[in-house]
């Protein structure tokens, strides 16, 4: 079973290579999601500025043109308008990129969160299913390789398992030429599963 799914990676390259473009495509989208939302964070920001200064008036109800015109006006209330729209610019954006860095963690942290449940299972159960991610998170050729190892594992795991079994039934048996053959598969099988 190992030897299958390492031949279907080297006959496959053209699918290697596609997961790779699909890779750089979602991360070429994702930069274009978070210039959208730069744009649109600029475009709101222009539109607070011209309403904070369309809305500043005087306590006659004169508009900010005329307010422009009478400098010691202008000078009370363009402090004032300066920072309340900065004070809102700024907490716009800070509650934007608060978002957008959730959104992007949870394609992450998914993962890595199910990468540990699935080692926590394989520790404490040998035959326990693995937890797989979502189609739209992050780190998806990773899970692939954890589930290829896992498997590659469990197929050493059994192997061994046979090969002891096989040892212990020979010396059981009083089979020492059967038992010898069997401690050698071990040393072997011990050799070329060694981390």
């Amino acid at each position: 079973m190992p030897h299958e799914l390492g031949m279907h990676e080297k006959s496959c390259p053209i699918h290697s290579q596609a997961k790779k473009v699909g890779y750089r495509l979602e991360m070429l989208s994702h930069l274009k999601m978070v210039a959208k939302i730069g744009l649109i964070t600029g475009v709101i920001a222009c539109i607070v500025l011209l309403a904070i200064l369309l809305l500043i008036t005087d306590s006659a109800g004169d508009s900010y043109g005329h307010i422009i015109q009478s400098h010691a006006l202008t000078r009370q209330h363009l402090g004032l308008a300066m920072l309340v729209g900065g004070m809102v610019l700024v907490s716009f954006s800070g509650l934007l990129t608060w978002v957008i860095a959730l959104y992007s963690s949870f394609r992450v942290a998914g993962p890595l969160y199910r990468f540990s449940q699935n080692f926590m299972q394989v520790t404490l159960n040998d035959s326990a299913e693995l937890i797989g991610i979502r189609k739209e998170d992050y780190l998806q050729e990773q899970a692939d390789a954890i589930k290829k190892a896992v498997l590659v594992l469990h197929e050493q795991h059994r192997t061994m398992k046979n090969a002891a079994q096989e040892a212990s039934t020979a010396l059981e048996a009083g089979d020492a030429e059967r038992y010898t053959v069997a401690v050698m598969r071990l040393r072997g099988l011990d050799e070329k599963y060694r981390i």
